[in-house]
């Protein structure tokens, strides 16, 4: 029992609220007393996890675990005219179909994050992130309070309004501008920076000399992007408060009332100590927004680039580019759009509005060259045929003149690599660091908040960061390590919306739930292992004929089909054994997986790919429009809408009203089914639907008459076979590259050992199963095979001395022989000969 930060009574009820989807409060039990404020919890190990969340954000999370109770909601007389519903929980309901719901979209996407968004009401809510993403697009506690009231059909709780006053008091009230290469800490509020320079760090960190502070007015010039009509639109039409703001200047010039103040007051810090201000000023609530005066950026040589005639700027492409370049400087953040919908020519449009040379981060190699053919492709970098455009993967590792302004494309794991590098990499990389990036454009962002590539970020020196994902969710919960690394969240966009205006692929998702055949379900049963069960449900034979099936189906409509699979032992049997078909994973080569796909893109007669999880991130081909997924990541949501994004390019409008289609094959009554529903958590919040369908309703219960190839027991019990025969390594998945990249060589999660790659060759140790091996059951071994140069035993001999290794190897002989005898059919090999 504890004392809540929170008044209490609004709350309607003490029962949990089941529609967050909190597994931790299941089983709980919660008694409130209004009248003390305090909360009593009782069942095991929930009262410590509630705790906790009443610390946090002033108990935020905790009220959502309750039914609020609205009825002392106040409406408006013509309130059927507005389209918003503002809870006092933070929470607001749109209706979609409301004439001006367009408006209202563009407004809550600036102030608050979206929670669900279906086809006709669409939930958001305010928090603390996000009124700071806010704050950093210029929006004032009025602005705010004035576009809820606007819009809004009921009279804004008093707790709400306290709540947003005090989370913009101080959010993007101060800035640190880069201008004329010198960094300036300025606020529209003298008394803000007064206060601000009582802090420790910030007063160090002052020019030495300097006591007064410089004034300037701010006049918060328009950009003209290229591609746009006239220039592209304003900041404040791109959240939806153009009127606002014409009522206001026309109030202004009609009357006696002073015109707003535009002054700004800044002081300039020393270059070095740029990160100790940020940190002084966070640690005081004074959260700092970083923003880059490039027009006035005379020191750092320009780029000289424009974007071709054809290239013609999308609508929700102008608003993520308006709230970047707010008021003539260009801002950090973070742009949200669909898989397919364009984000990587809204990142040229930047790096050729900031015109200065840019580093683009992309997750594979054959990402890099794809981001260098789009930049040929859409700008005209190369046409006076200078090569400013250059890559930094494992094959090319080319130095530039850094005297002049140029494009480097690279991939989170060449930045973000810690150990040893060749000579010529290192040369690179030195010149990475030293180089004064005026834009660094970290593809696929979210891969940024992982602790092995926030080195990517760190160790660059950048003016200015824009972060582009289609997916701003992450299982481990870093995403908030975004919002310092790289910047508030600009924009993102509604799928639905890109969706009916023809921008994305009207896709069909559907879930065929497939029986589990009796022999390989009473082996489900029986193992203990749970990746040996994985395997037996990924490799249930009725997933594999209606995979087939699907298979068979759509390429005789023409259709291209990629068919996904985590494990290399399910991916591989799929594809070589039993269809014959063309696939890649981890240990395809670079060259090999350019040419399949390159192939599959362009050869008519090659219509279906099998790929590993190195195909969820950055493979471009639009022909694309069938996805058939037999095995994926346990319940991870970022993956579910990945693999979506590689059919959501553009299609041909067909007969029906879908033009691409989602298939996930799901094994009934087994552990798979938890999973998929969860990973279409957050494809079912863009507003898709799942469809149900059963096997029977595909192949019916006879999977002969389709002529399938696992319709016979003999072939079933053949799949089983080998699956028994497998070794416990064969279950596991392939490790995530973080897509089709070859600088980090992929190996096997849990049970690879670690590597002796400082003496001569590598030891490799594998964990496996003797039974397996063999056929017999319930014996359990360690296979060690060992490859080790003759330099490396003359070391080990003259440092623990021979008579101690030739023990030591007699003994593992006499161990591996014990343990190999007991198994049925199992031949003893010598193993340690080499001694």
């Amino acid at each position: 029992s504890f004392g809540l930060p929170f008044d209490p009574r609004p709350l309607h009820s003490a029962s949990p609220h089941q529609q967050t989807g909190e597994s931790a409060y299941s089983g709980a039990h919660f008694e409130i007393n209004r009248k003390a404020m305090r909360i009593t919890i009782s069942g095991r190990g929930k009262a410590e996890r509630v705790q906790r969340l009443t610390k946090k954000d002033g108990g935020d999370e905790l009220k959502d675990v309750f039914f609020y109770s609205f009825k002392d909601m106040r409406m408006k007389q013509d309130h059927q005219d507005y389209p918003l519903w503002v809870c006092p929980n933070r929470r607001i309901y749109l209706e979609s179909y409301s004439p001006v719901a367009q408006q209202a979209k563009d407004f809550l996407i600036a102030i608050a994050n979206p929670v669900t968004r279906p086809r006709h009401i669409h939930e958001y809510k305010i928090t603390s992130y996000s009124l700071y993403a806010a704050s950093s697009l210029g929006l004032r506690f009025e602005d705010i309070l004035s576009g809820l009231n606007r819009l809004s059909k009921n009279e804004l709780h008093d707790s709400l309004i306290n709540f947003i006053h005090d989370k913009t008091e101080k959010a993007g009230k101060v800035r640190i501008v880069l201008r004329r290469n010198s960094y300036f800490v300025e606020s529209p509020n003298k008394k803000m920076l007064e206060e601000l320079l009582k802090i420790e760090g910030v007063a160090d960190a002052r020019k030495p000399g300097e006591t007064e502070f410089l004034v300037h007015s701010d006049d918060q010039r328009k950009v003209a992007i290229q591609g746009t009509k006239d220039g592209g639109m304003g900041q404040m039409e791109a959240m939806g408060l153009k009127g606002d703001m014409k009522e206001d200047e026309e109030e202004n010039e009609g009357s006696n009332k002073p015109k707003l103040d535009r002054r700004v007051y800044s002081f300039e810090i020393m270059q070095g100590k740029v990160e100790q201000v940020k940190e002084a000023a966070k640690d005081r609530d004074f959260p700092t927004l970083e923003e880059y005066d490039y027009q006035n950026d005379k020191t750092t040589p320009n780029l000289n680039m424009n974007l071709r005639a054809f290239a013609q700027i999308r609508p929700y492409q102008e608003r993520c580019l308006a709230k970047m370049f707010g008021f003539g400087r260009a801002r950090s953040g973070i742009i949200v759009l669909p898989c397919g919908a364009g984000k990587t020519l809204v990142g040229i449009t930047a790096a050729q509005t900031i015109g200065k040379s840019t580093l683009v981060v992309a997750t594979t190699d054959v990402a890099v060259n794809q981001w260098k053919k789009q930049f040929e492709h859409w700008t005209t970098i190369n046409d006076n045929g200078e090569k400013r455009v250059i890559m930094f993967s494992r094959e090319h590792k080319r130095a530039w003149d850094t005297s002049k302004a140029v494009i480097v494309i690279a991939s989170y794991h060449m930045l973000g690599h810690g150990g040893q590098r060749e000579k010529e990499a290192e040369k690179i990389m030195q010149l990475i660091r030293k180089h004064e990036w005026g834009l660094i454009i970290l593809d696929e962002v979210h891969v940024a908040a992982a602790k092995t590539f926030r080195r990517c970020v760190s160790e660059t020196y950048s003016r200015c960061k824009l972060g582009l994902t289609a997916t701003l969710v992450r299982e481990d919960k870093m995403v908030d390590d975004l919002h310092y690394l790289v910047g508030p969240k600009l924009y993102e966009a509604n799928w639905l919306d890109l969706q009916d205006q023809g921008y994305i692929a009207c896709v069909q998702c559907i879930e065929v739930k497939c029986r589990m055949d009796p022999l390989f379900y009473k082996e489900y049963l029986m193992q203990k292992s749970m990746r040996r069960r994985q395997l037996l449900y990924e490799m249930n034979p009725s997933k594999f004929n209606v995979c087939e099936y699907l298979i068979r189906y759509h390429e005789a409509r023409g259709d291209k089909i990629l068919v996904f699979s985590d494990n290399r032992f399910t991916l591989e049997t799929y594809a070589r054994t039993l269809l014959n078909k063309f696939f890649i994973h981890g240990d395809t080569s670079h060259t090999e997986r350019l040419v399949t796909l390159d192939r599959f893109q362009r050869d008519d007669k090659l219509n279906t790919l099998f790929i590993s999880k190195i195909g969820d991130n950055s493979i471009d081909l639009p022909d694309v429009n069938v996805i058939i997924q037999i095995s994926s990541h346990f319940a991870a949501r970022r993956q579910e809408a990945q693999r979506l994004g590689r059919i959501l390019r553009p299609k041909p409008v067909s007969s029906s009203r879908f033009n691409a289609f989602f298939y996930t094959l799901v094994s009934s009554d087994t552990t798979e089914v938890k999973y998929a529903t969860k990973r279409q958590r957050f494809l079912v919040d863009q507003g898709y639907a799942y469809r149900i369908v059963r096997d029977e309703d595909l192949i019916g219960t006879d999977p002969k008459k389709h002529g399938l190839q696992l319709s016979t027991p003999a072939k079933k019990a053949s799949i089983l076979a080998k699956i028994r025969a497998a070794d416990e390594m064969a279950a596991l998945e392939e490790e995530e590259e973080v897509g089709l990249d070859r600088t980090k060589q992929t190996r096997r999660r849990k049970g690879g050992g670690k590597r002796w790659g400082s003496f001569g060759r590598n030891v490799r140790r594998r964990a496996g199963n003797a039974s397996d091996m063999s056929g017999g059951s319930g014996v359990s071994s360690l296979l060690v095979a060992m490859v080790v140069s003759d330099w490396f035993l003359l070391w080990i001999s003259a440092h623990v001395g021979s008579h101690l290794l030739a023990s030591i190897v007699r003994e593992k002989r006499r161990t591996f022989a014990r343990e190999h005898a007991r198994a049925r059919g199992f031949v003893c090999v010598r193993v340690c000969a080499f001694v």
